[in-house]
């Protein structure tokens, strides 16, 4: 018993080691504003355990992922969830000697920002069904990049500041959601859920260009100044979601759940999506001509499965794919010319791992891991790994995650120098950590 005593501690140091690393990387995103898919708002249990949705049982969470997992709620349950990032990212080029050999890379941008949201979820039910309520976030679109740009003349301020070249993207896309659940008494095997979300925007912003602080300098990308901020309105359509749950044993679970995204508009969307045509990847340009953006999102298939193993101490392992169907997205731009950005993406999947183990303390250890394949290109496929755990106290629940991912892709600079030649493309590191905590009160 004294040996086991010592394994489980040093298992849990090592947790805790593991989980202290991952909370000092930090990330950003480049494509918030173009990768617009409906996205579920997970528990802090849920996306411990890779974000999958049969981790929602019982909990109204599942009204954003698969409503039917939310059936077995006896009473009044109401949970809120509050989730931060610390995002970085690094842009580099490459230094080669004169023989032309790489020496180096040179780091030329290094941002960093927090970001932070939360959700809320109410539900009420009996053994057989449920009704659910959520106010939650869809799509954070925020990202910032900016470089500081220093003159070569020499003089008795070495290097003074002369601009900037900016991107700034500001705003979420929320959804309230109603929804319910239901197993038929004849067919307890069975669990149907259908939910509605209504998409709202909160203060959409779009900045692109060049600020110029007192003279031009050639190592500006332009003479004057042209950053632009816009605000944006927000029109929303109505995600759609329905899903089933088999009890194909008291061991074995299948979840089937399909989105069917809504179409939203932007008004006054100033800066606008087109395609790179020498990367073939999404590229940013300002349009004051464009005066709506419409863009029909993509739709959403998913299928997961739970294993309770036979166990002294109560395990649960989770796993499920999720199919985007990045084909359907479409952009179109009306202003003084009708114009649209439809990329034809291939669809991308998304694979999802977990696994939960309780001690006889009641403490549960959570990992996960996940893999999301994107549409623009495969060095944009992310690997996120994902760490939880939680306290009960009587009807009171409090789980924790947290979550890190870090990927590198090459992309051409932002703002190119009229005559500039770079030897190749700019490296581009990002990283991400997500710290959630989710309090659930059952009454």
């Amino acid at each position: 018993m004294k040996r086991k005593e010592i394994h489980r501690k040093s298992h849990m140091k090592i947790l805790a080691g593991i989980l202290l690393i991952a909370s000092l990387a930090h990330g950003q995103t480049f494509y918030s504003n173009v990768l617009l898919n409906s996205n579920p708002y997970h528990s802090a249990r849920a996306n411990a355990l890779g974000g999958t949705a049969l981790a929602e049982w019982g909990h109204p969470s599942a009204l954003t992922s698969n409503p039917a997992v939310a059936v077995d709620m006896p009473g009044f349950r109401f949970a809120l969830t509050g989730k931060g990032w610390h995002l970085r990212e690094r842009r580099s080029f490459p230094v080669q000697d004169t023989f032309g050999d790489f020496l180096t890379d040179n780091d030329y941008v290094h941002n960093r920002y927090w970001i932070s949201d939360a959700g809320f979820f109410a539900g009420y039910g009996r053994s057989n069904w449920s009704v659910l309520l959520g106010y939650t976030p869809v799509k954070n679109l925020n990202y910032t990049y900016e470089e500081e740009i220093r003159s070569a003349t020499y003089d008795y301020n070495r290097d003074p500041l002369v601009g900037y070249h900016q991107v700034n993207f500001s705003g979420q896309i929320n959804g309230l959601s109603v929804g319910g659940a239901w197993s038929p008494s004849a067919l307890e095997w069975l669990q149907v859920g259908v939910s509605a979300t209504k998409l709202m925007g909160d203060r959409i912003e779009r900045g692109l260009g060049v600020t110029v602080l007192d003279r031009p300098d050639d190592r500006l990308a332009s003479d004057t100044t042209t950053y632009s901020l816009f605000d944006t309105d927000f029109q929303g359509g109505i995600d759609l979601r329905t899903g089933l749950v088999f009890n194909l044993t008291k061991r074995h679970t299948l979840q089937l759940a399909y989105t069917l995204a809504g179409e939203i508009e932007f008004e006054n969307p100033g800066v606008v999506t087109h395609m790179d045509s020498s990367l073939m990847m999404p590229a940013y340009t300002v349009d004051r001509s464009i005066v709506k953006q419409t863009v029909q999102r993509p739709n959403t298939l998913s299928m997961g499965l739970r294993y309770i193993p036979e166990n002294i101490l109560k395990t649960e392992l989770f796993a499920q794919a999720d199919l985007t169907l990045w084909g359907e997205l479409e952009n179109e731009y009306q202003g003084v010319d009708t114009t649209t950005f439809s990329p034809d993406w291939d669809h991308c999947w998304a694979f999802r791992i977990g696994a939960e183990h309780v001690f006889s303390s009641g403490i549960p250890v959570r990992a996960g891991f996940s893999y999301t394949e994107s549409p623009i290109r495969n060095e944009l496929n992310r690997s996120e790994i994902h760490f939880g755990t939680g306290y009960q106290i009587e009807t009171l629940v409090l789980d924790l995650n947290v979550s890190w991912y870090e990927s590198i892709y090459h992309y051409n600079d932002l703002f190119p120098i009229e005559g500039e030649v770079r030897v190749s493309r700019d490296k581009v590191r990002e990283a991400g950590v997500r710290v959630m905590a989710t309090l659930t009160y059952s009454l």
